[in-house]
């Protein structure tokens, strides 16, 4: 029996100490806690939702936050400075979004602020259509979308094994190792690696993030936009007839449940469809389901083709809107 306890410590060996590199490096930051997540030298693409929560909870013991901002990385767009020329001088904002944000994501921080009584005064709720269509966080498994166990209902094991995964993956270690060494963002990185000339900034006291590619821009417009269409990344868009088909019938629900924590916590809301590259517009059922649950005077849809969504000057690239598109709609939003 012994003989084989030590066969299996030999065997086992090799594993755990791949097991204690990977929680010793803490690629992903979600190991140990930091005082500062985003660091000049960051080129890993950390779980945003996480830093968050950790950046809240920080936060918090010094002053809780009343006003938020939910959304994707697209909510991004929207500043919790340029949000508070909106709002009471008592309003304390914060940005609480997450990669690829899910609708029952946004039910799911609703919920954990309920449970720690926070007291919500103000939301700025951004959505799309891929928001929406999301109801079920077990398909949000991957390392840049999983929820802690703090505001879901994952245990400690399905929070850690995606980092452990992605830790192991030959292609993130092939990616870490070559940006390690050459500092240059290559294609088959993917979202593994932060692709941008400039780092990122972002406000360790609200989470508002500064993209590096503003400052690109701003340095000079006309050879970041060339290079991006000599690229392939800004396309010719043409109407795409759609397949209303896969309407997800959860969704309503969902917002439901939002409407009501909103009344609970009797805060003022906004709920913007953000501007999208493609000019698709929301569909017409989604948008209804919006209209129902909250109201028309509280849903502003900028979706399709207008004069949001037609300049390319309004984009970093075809995912993403820049801050003054923003702030214009803000202006409207609260006029």
């Amino acid at each position: 029996m012994s003989h084989f306890f030590k066969k299996l410590g030999l065997f086992l060996m090799p594993c755990i100490l791949v097991l204690l590199g990977i929680v010793y490096l803490d690629f992903f930051k979600v190991f140990f806690e930091y005082d500062e997540y985003y660091t000049e030298d960051l080129f890993v693409s950390l779980n945003r939702e996480y830093v968050c929560l950790k950046s809240l909870e920080k936060k918090s013991e010094i002053s809780k936050p009343n006003s938020f901002i939910f959304g994707s990385s697209r909510s991004q767009a929207f500043k919790c400075r340029d949000w508070n020329k909106y709002l009471s001088d008592s309003a304390i904002s914060f940005h609480f979004d997450a990669a690829n944000e899910a609708i029952v994501g946004v039910v799911e921080k609703l919920q954990y602020l309920k449970k720690n009584k926070y007291e919500i005064t103000n939301v700025l709720l951004i959505v799309d259509e891929g928001l929406l269509t999301q109801t079920d966080f077990n398909q949000r498994n991957s390392s840049l979308t999983i929820s802690h166990p703090e505001i879901s209902s994952n245990n400690s094991f399905d929070f850690y094994l995606p980092f452990i995964t992605a830790s192991i993956n030959p292609k993130f270690v092939a990616s870490y190792m070559d940006y390690s060494m050459f500092k240059s963002h290559r294609k088959y990185m993917g979202q593994y690696i932060a692709n941008t000339r400039y780092p990122n900034l972002v406000n360790p006291v609200n989470m508002d993030i500064f993209y590096g590619k503003e400052k690109e821009i701003q340095e000079d417009s006309i050879s970041y936009y060339n290079r991006l269409n000599l690229s392939g990344v800004f396309y010719e868009r043409e109407i795409i007839t759609r397949d209303f088909s896969d309407i997800n019938n959860y969704t309503k629900d969902q917002l439901s449940i939002i409407k009501e924590l909103f009344q609970e916590f009797n805060c003022s809301y906004k709920v913007i469809v953000s501007p999208m590259y493609d000019q698709i517009e929301l569909d017409s059922i989604y948008k209804q389901m919006l209209i129902d649950v909250f109201q028309k005077e509280n849903v502003f849809d900028y979706s399709g083709k207008n004069e949001w969504t037609e300049p390319i000057g309004n984009f970093y690239e075809t995912s993403h809107y820049r801050p003054f598109v923003a702030r214009r709609i803000m202006s409207q939003v609260y006029k």
